[in-house]
């Protein structure tokens, strides 16, 4: 089944080179939708509903982002399944914790990549 996925990150980090690439280099994600907010520079202008066309959300939660946390608002009021991410030895903040399905540690880019994909393989 093919799921629309949106990744929610901070722009502190270097998304690009720790997310987008990672993702769009996997075989595995090109029989789903990636919704990449930062893609080619330009952020999408997301209105409140269309978070609602999600079927799962990713979000990196390393550090901490305002923007994130917003939309994770949105997401979660939709009731969405969000999975927060964290690099090993890092800690969402406790409203994240408190909305989401899972924190889910992960070690290096490729450990990152696998826990995605196995989650949406439960799906």
């Amino acid at each position: 089944m093919s799921m629309r996925i949106y990744i929610a990150h901070p722009t502190s980090i270097d998304y690009e080179n720790e997310i987008y690439k990672l993702l769009r280099n996997d075989n595995f994600f090109l029989t789903h939708e990636l919704i990449l907010p930062h893609e080619n520079g330009d952020a999408i202008n997301n209105s409140r509903e269309d978070y609602k066309n999600y079927d799962i959300v990713i979000a990196e939660c390393s550090k901490p982002s305002i923007g994130v946390g917003i939309e994770l608002g949105w997401l979660y009021d939709d009731k969405k399944p969000i999975y927060c991410f964290v690099k090993s030895g890092s800690r969402p903040s406790g409203a994240v914790i408190s909305i989401v399905e899972k924190v889910i540690e992960y070690n290096n880019k490729q450990d990152f990549v696998n826990k995605i994909k196995a989650i949406v393989e439960k799906y």
